[in-house]
């Protein structure tokens, strides 16, 4: 009898020190919390997706003032860690105080973008 060469199941092509793309996402889950502006307290979750901030009815974290750019900056995972990400916004992105481009986030960082500021708190 003739064996099937076939494996019957999906063989990781990974060597140990390597990540998947599904793990780059993996890690806490966190939330941004508006600790200052118009929607005080409110909550967005963030899990692996990237949400988009801005002044657009559809952005995942909405801050309605005129001094947000539409399409202001985005928020994502990238290696178990919160990336933010300024998107060449016309009043710029702050993190603690300071303009950033690009920023990795840590817990309890404050992100003021026009006139609100949300902390982001890690969970786990």
């Amino acid at each position: 009898m003739k064996q099937d060469s076939t494996p019957t199941r999906p063989i990781s092509v990974f060597k140990s020190g390597q990540k998947s793309k599904d793990s780059l996402k993996e890690g806490p889950a966190g939330k941004l919390i508006v600790i200052y502006g118009d929607r005080l307290g409110k909550q967005y979750h963030l899990g692996p997706e990237r949400k988009l901030i801005g002044r657009l009815g559809q952005s995942d974290i909405l801050v309605d003032d005129s001094s947000v750019s539409r399409e202001h900056a985005m928020i994502e995972r990238r290696d178990g860690r919160f990336v933010l990400e300024d998107l060449k916004s016309t009043n710029g992105t702050f993190v603690n105080g300071e303009f950033v481009d690009v920023c990795v986030l840590n817990h309890g960082d404050k992100i003021r973008i026009g006139n609100t500021v949300l902390q982001l708190i890690v969970e786990g």
